[in-house]
């Protein structure tokens, strides 16, 4: 029987190509996302490929909606295997004196909130299994910073710290934790609103000469929970062509 994986975010981008990269190593999916028809396109996508995935069209920041999302999937499963907190971005953009509570907060929320919301559902049950591997997500700004995304940024160097302290929790029960550190990635969301000018600036800065395919993205992921990462935890793996070396 085959690994069963929480991925949040899975929608699109990134999530959508963790969510194939998973199911082409026969794990069975609970896609969520509040983008219904997205989701439900990536399990279209997952099911052609011989797969098995459910869709939960939730708000990740919903405590209530969380804990009934994780308690539906171990109901259809027994288990609990993998969860990889992939949804996030940014939401305001702008000066911090131009910033209210209210925009601050969201912005965290949208990016911590529902990785702790998640991470505090599937412990238990890991820990009651004796393993499980949770993959969180940050970014390169959550290590180096950036003008214009401070809660952004503070929310992801957030999540690095909240990793290392959930790992060191969980270590004991044989369960893993580690964080994904994406740079600048080509993702729909990410062209749609990026010009060819902003990208040639990005490729010049990045040592590899260009910016990341989603897929590449996913593979990082996909080592995180793999067997090949069984001796990882508490870790940071920056996957963004050399722009961050820590």
């Amino acid at each position: 029987m085959g690994d069963v994986a929480i991925v949040t975010g899975g929608a699109n981008g990134i999530g959508r190509s963790v969510c194939l990269r998973f199911a082409a190593a026969g794990i069975a999916l609970g896609i969520v996302d509040m983008d219904r028809d997205g989701a439900e396109g990536v399990k279209r996508e997952v099911l052609a490929r011989g797969g098995n995935a459910e869709v939960y069209s939730i708000d990740v920041t919903g405590a209530g909606q969380v804990k009934e999302v994780v308690q539906d999937f171990f109901r259809r499963h027994g288990r609990v295997d993998i969860l990889a907190n992939i949804a996030g971005g940014t939401v305001y953009l702008k000066p911090v004196e131009e910033l209210t509570w209210t925009e601050w907060k969201k912005d965290l929320d949208m990016n911590i909130k529902g990785t702790f919301l998640f991470c505090r559902e599937v412990a238990p049950l890991m820990i009651n299994q004796g393993r499980g591997r949770i993959v969180n997500t940050a970014s390169n700004y959550g290590a180096t910073g950036c003008a214009l995304r401070t809660p952004y940024s503070s929310a992801k160097a957030a999540i690095v710290g909240f990793s290392k302290s959930l790992a060191l929790e969980l270590a004991p029960y044989g369960v893993l934790v580690n964080v994904i550190a994406p740079g600048p990635t080509d993702t729909p969301r990410v062209l749609q609103k990026s010009t060819p000018e902003a990208r040639k600036r990005w490729a010049e800065v990045i040592p590899l000469g260009r910016t990341a395919q989603p897929e590449e993205i996913a593979e990082g992921v996909y080592f995180l929970v793999s067997l090949e990462s069984a001796y990882m935890t508490g870790q940071t793996l920056h996957v963004n062509g050399g722009l961050v070396m820590p």
